[in-house]
């Protein structure tokens, strides 16, 4: 099956009835296979996932960025969270205000006394004003002018608004940040501040053994989307639109044999033994651990 150029859903959908025959669906049609036909294929492909354990799909990968709150002790799950691969916190003892920021770089405070060996390859989080919640790696300072560069463009360039952390530690679920049972974390009203220890998931947020005692951590949580919570924003820069370009073909196939099925045509169960290898090799590939993957049966 060629592949789709310049993928959007609208595209995708009208394709796949033309691919049946239906050269020119009516926009009636184009609902249909939108608002249920490719949502019972990602439903398929999700409920396939779950029975046999591999819910955790690459394409579905993301993290999530914040800065600390001086006395916040929870903190609210992105909306499309499923699970949670780990929370970290960040830490150092560079927490400055910048001079300025260009496209891929930042200036460091006038005071700063960083060498290119203390500073090349630490991650820079900003913490607050322009630019905030966002985390780049430096390649290089310059100590002279203080500019370091940063290795991918901002996706908001900083400006002498925007404070800063030099991460030296990042306490994870491995050293120093361990996940408990909400049962076992503490009750706050009796805790000093400080860099939590602990946490729990419950109720749709992060619960912390401790309130912070800054507002300068970074707080970075890896996780798992959930595909029905995917924002449907289409564009080069959107979850969504890469979700289709890069599960397109096993989409096509799907929605085609649907199309097939609500039209009781007699094609429809070669179709569906065609998306169903295709959905089986998507979910392989989409696997983040690699290797062989058993367990998938038809």
């Amino acid at each position: 099956m060629a592949a789709i150029t310049n993928i959007t859903e609208a595209n995708l959908i009208t394709e796949a009835f033309k691919r049946t025959g239906i050269t020119s669906p009516t926009s009636a049609q184009l609902t249909r296979g939108g608002d249920y036909f490719l949502q019972e294929i990602f439903n398929d492909i999700m409920d396939t996932a779950f029975r046999d354990g591999n819910t955790r799909l690459k394409s579905l990968q993301d993290t999530f960025l914040d800065a600390s709150v001086e006395g916040q002790r929870t903190l609210a799950l992105a909306e499309a969270m499923d699970e949670e691969l780990d929370v970290e916190i960040l830490d150092g003892s560079r927490r400055a205000t910048a001079q300025t920021g260009g496209a891929s770089s930042i200036t460091l405070v006038s005071t700063d006394t960083s060498t290119e060996a203390n500073a090349e390859g630490k991650w820079i989080f900003l913490t607050g004003g322009t630019g905030a919640d966002q985390i780049r790696q430096i390649t290089s300072l310059d100590t002279s002018t203080l500019i370091a560069t940063v290795d991918s463009a901002w996706d908001t360039t900083p400006t002498s608004s925007t404070t800063y952390l030099i991460v030296d530690n990042v306490y994870g679920r491995e050293n120093g940040l361990e996940e408990v049972h909400i049962n076992e974390i503490e009750n706050g009203t009796t805790l000093t501040k400080g860099r939590p220890t602990e946490w729990a998931k419950f109720n749709r947020e992060i619960v912390f053994n401790r309130a912070f005692d800054r507002s300068t951590y970074g707080i970075r949580i890896r996780h798992y989307m959930n595909i029905h919570e995917v924002d449907r924003t289409e564009g080069s820069t959107y979850r969504y639109t890469r979700l289709l370009q890069n599960w397109q073909s096993t989409l096509t196939a799907g929605v085609m044999w649907k199309i097939l099925e609500d039209n009781d045509d007699n094609r429809q169960m070669a179709k569906k033994k065609e998306y169903e290898e295709s959905k089986l090799n998507l979910l392989v590939k989409e696997s983040p651990f690699g290797g062989e993957f058993v367990g998938f049966s038809l």
